[in-house]
Formats: C-alpha cells, sequence, structure tokens
C-alpha cells in the first residue's frame, strides 16, 4: 500500500477524500465512487470477517452489511475521522453478531451441515488478532490499522490522524507491546496477513447491494434478508450505544443539579440545572424543500432502481438459461439411446408425452391419443437410427386396464420389453379424473413395481388369413 501511493504521488495523481466519493454516492449514486471505497477498505474488512467466520457465506453477508451501515451512518460520520479503522471496528462487531446468532440457533437446532467443527485450538493467534485489537483504545487501535492493515507510513498516517508524528509513534508503540503481551510471538505475522484480497467479482455485487439498498424501500426486495437484519442489527447497536450516552449524561447533569441545589438557592439552581438540557432539545424541523426538486430527486431514484432490476432481471435470465441447457444435457446423458413414454391423465389435451433424444438434445412429442402414440412409436422404432428400447412411467393409481393398453401400443410398434418407473406424486388434476371421471372402475391388483416389462404378452393376437 505504501509503495501505491508513492507510486501514485510521482505520477501527480491524488485520490478523492473518502467523504467526497460517499458524497458523490449518495447524490448522484455514482457506483465508480462506491467501487473506490470498496477497493480501498475491502481487504480490511474481508479480512475481519473471514477470521471470525468460517462460512464464506457467512463471511460475504458480514461484509457486505459494514458497507450498508457506513452509507446509513456516513452524514453523522465527522470528516477527519479516518475511514478505515472506523470500518474495521463495524466490520468486527457485525462478524460478532453472527457469530453470536449461528451460536443461539445452533443451541436449539443443532449446526448447519455447512458450518464447520470449532478449531481444534480456539486460542490460536490469527482468531485472537481481532480480539486483541478490539481491546486497545481508539487512538491505538487507529494507528495499528492505518499503519499495520492499510500499508501507510507512519508520516502519512500521521496526516490522516491530524496529530504529529511523534504522537502517532508513541501511540503506535503502545498498541504494538500490547498486541505482543496479548499475542506472543506469533503478533507480527498476524498483523502481516490481516487484510485479505477480496473474490473475484465480490466488489461489484457489494456495489450493487449498496445502490440497491440507497434507492428506496421499493428495492428491499432486491437485498439479501441475511444482509438486511445484520445492518439493521448493527445500527440498532448504534443507536442503543447513543441511547446509553445520553443516559449517562442525563445522570451526571441530575447529579450536577443536585450538589448544586445544596450550596446555591433554589432559583439559581433551577436556572443552572435547566441550561444542559437546552442542548438535548429537539431542534426546529428544516424547511420544506422544493417539491419539484423532490420529485426529480425520487424519479431518479426510481430510474436507477429500474436499471438494477433490468440488470439482475438479465443475469437471472442468463443463469435460468445455463441451468435449463444443463439440465437438457443432463436429461439426454440420462436418456441415451431409449425413448420415454410418460402416461398422463385422459381428460387432457394430450394424455401421452413421448421424449426421445434427437441430435444430443432431448425433444418432446405430445401425444392426444393411443392411436397417435402407436403411430408415433411404430414410425420410431422403424427408423435404422431410432431407440430400439422404451421406458414408461406413470402414475400409481393409474388404472391397470389403461396401462395394458399402452404396453399393447408399445408392443404394436415393435418393441419387445420395457423398463417400467412408477411415479409417487400425482397432480391434482390427475386425482380428480381419477376419481370422479373415469368411468373405468380403477384395478383391484397390487401397485406395478418397477422394473422390466415383457411387452409380447400385450400384443394383440396375429388373426389368421
Amino acid at each position: 500500500m505504501s509503495r501505491l501511493l508513492t507510486v501514485l504521488r510521482g505520477c501527480g495523481a491524488v485520490p478523492a477524500p473518502d467523504q467526497n466519493l460517499i458524497d458523490r454516492f449518495l447524490r448522484e449514486r455514482d457506483e465508480a465512487a462506491f467501487t473506490e471505497l470498496v477497493r480501498r477498505y475491502g481487504p480490511v474488512v474481508w479480512g475481519a470477517c473471514r477470521r471470525a467466520l468460517a462460512n464464506t457465506q457467512d463471511a460475504e453477508d458480514a461484509f457486505q452489511a459494514t458497507f450498508l451501515v457506513l452509507l446509513r451512518r456516513a452524514a453523522k460520520l465527522d470528516r477527519d475521522t479516518p475511514l478505515g479503522p472506523w470500518l474495521y471496528r463495524v466490520a468486527a462487531l457485525t462478524a460478532r453478531n453472527v457469530v453470536r446468532a449461528n451460536r443461539r440457533r445452533a443451541a436449539v437446532n443443532g449446526p448447519m451441515e455447512h458450518e464447520p467443527l470449532a478449531p481444534a485450538d480456539p486460542n490460536a493467534e490469527r482468531l485472537d488478532l481481532d480480539a486483541a485489537l478490539l481491546a486497545l483504545s481508539e487512538r491505538e487501535r487507529a494507528a495499528v490499522v492505518l499503519c499495520h492493515l492499510q500499508g501507510f507510513t507512519r508520516r502519512e498516517a500521521a496526516e490522516h490522524l491530524g496529530c504529529p508524528e511523534g504522537t502517532l509513534s508513541a501511540r503506535l508503540n503502545r498498541a504494538l507491546s500490547r498486541l505482543r503481551a496479548r499475542l506472543g510471538t506469533g503478533w507480527s505475522a498476524a498483523l502481516a496477513g490481516a487484510a485479505v484480497a477480496l473474490p473475484a467479482g465480490f466488489a461489484r455485487a457489494t456495489v450493487r447491494s449498496a445502490t440497491v439498498y440507497s434507492t428506496s424501500a421499493l428495492a428491499a426486495p432486491g437485498l439479501s434478508p441475511a444482509v438486511a437484519q445484520l445492518t439493521d442489527g448493527v445500527l440498532r447497536m448504534f443507536w442503543m450505544k447513543k441511547v446509553m450516552t445520553a443516559a449517562a449524561v442525563l445522570v451526571l447533569v441530575a447529579g450536577a443539579g443536585v450538589l448544586t441545589f445544596g450550596t446555591a438557592g433554589r432559583t439559581a439552581n433551577a436556572a443552572r440545572a435547566t441550561e444542559p438540557l437546552a442542548a438535548l432539545s429537539v431542534p426546529p424541523a428544516p424547511a420544506e424543500s422544493d417539491p419539484i426538486k423532490k420529485i426529480e430527486k425520487q424519479l431518479a431514484d426510481l430510474q436507477k432502481q429500474k436499471e438494477l432490476i433490468d440488470q439482475m432481471h438479465a443475469d437471472l435470465s442468463s443463469e435460468k438459461t445455463k441451468l435449463e441447457n444443463a439440465k437438457r444435457d443432463k436429461d439426454a446423458a440420462k436418456l441415451g439411446q431409449d425413448i420415454a413414454v410418460e402416461i398422463g391423465d385422459q381428460c387432457g389435451t394430450h394424455p401421452f408425452v413421448v421424449r426421445e433424444t434427437v441430435n444430443g438434445q432431448v425433444a418432446e412429442m405430445l401425444c392426444s391419443s393411443l392411436d397417435a402414440l402407436t403411430k408415433y412409436l411404430t414410425r420410431a422404432h422403424a427408423d435404422p437410427k431410432g431407440p430400439k428400447a422404451v421406458r414408461i412411467s406413470a402414475y400409481k393409481l393409474h388404472p391397470a386396464e389403461e396401462l395394458r393398453e399402452v404396453f399393447g401400443a408399445c408392443a404394436a410398434a415393435g418393441y419387445t420389453r420395457a423398463a417400467f418407473t412408477p411415479l409417487d406424486q400425482v397432480p391434482t388434476q390427475t386425482r380428480i379424473w381419477l376419481n370422479l371421471f373415469n368411468s373405468r372402475p380403477l384395478s383391484r391388483e397390487p401397485e406395478r413395481s418397477a422394473g422390466e416389462i415383457d411387452l409380447r404378452q400385450y400384443a394383440a393376437p396375429k388373426t389368421k388369413p
């Protein structure tokens, strides 16, 4: 990181301040600005999430939630506060929330299949790194994050913190001494590998989630529920901290008022007691902005949301096409050189479905009657390159008489043997037809099990000339 900054300075490139990038994204939905933020601080945040969470999906959710918290808290951040240490702390707290939630769920339901077992050594140095960093004071932790996780020199880190280099060095030395005492001899290696490179394409997915999250409430379905829940949980932590701080201030103010009441007159004490409360009063509501500009901003948000939805629709359509092609290839490989006959319900338009492999893909033919099925199977069997084996599937409740008719049709087409498969699930329409509209009585014969059938016994007897 230090070498990269040196090269940029040599080329005359001055990186945009973090707050300017955040403002550009919030005002103009400039995805390039947010992409730059993810590029700058993604390795630090991803490293904190990955160390605490062995499951990759949990780590990705915590990573995205960290940057969504940044969007919600951006207006309340001090412009002089370095963003790297702040994001690292949010990432570590978010990952801890995921760990606590997983433990609570595992205590009730047991661990999920994808969750690995706990490490044999729970006090491993890499697992203790984040606990050790969070145990430092805010100033000491900021010095470590800037110099060892982000790769700044001490002079550059001092400029970011707005303090002399000597002060920064003193804070860093104290912090490293405490880390050395807590982590042992492995503290240097743990810090060296603290920042982890992002997986390919992960930054783009995070930027898209941030754009969806910041447009409007209408785009909420485009955000992962787990990420949204994590984000709300961390924001509640900030809110509770603010409430506790305000409560502590009120307690101090009340104590000061009681003390002052015992040393001065009642009127003067009451006046003094009300002075700090004035600072806590609700500020006047800002004047309503121009309604036209407000509508224009809403239209711009909706347009951005439409573009995102269109992009998501295109991505999902492409993924669906890939899955369909893979399924067709799998079905073709499974069907091989056979022809398959699926017996449906006689009240439908096409009670028989025939499938066979043609040019490496599964072709489907719908037959509306038993005669149509017989003609199709006859042509397929007569084709020198056509299938010579047949597979038949039907629902278990199908009348035995209809099954025998289909077996006879296959025998008339020239097939001698068939593989039969009974289907368990019966569609509602088929069930109604079997129970109400079928004029033939249901067979009392036992259900036919899966296996091979000799079709020759169902062939129509040959008439003598």
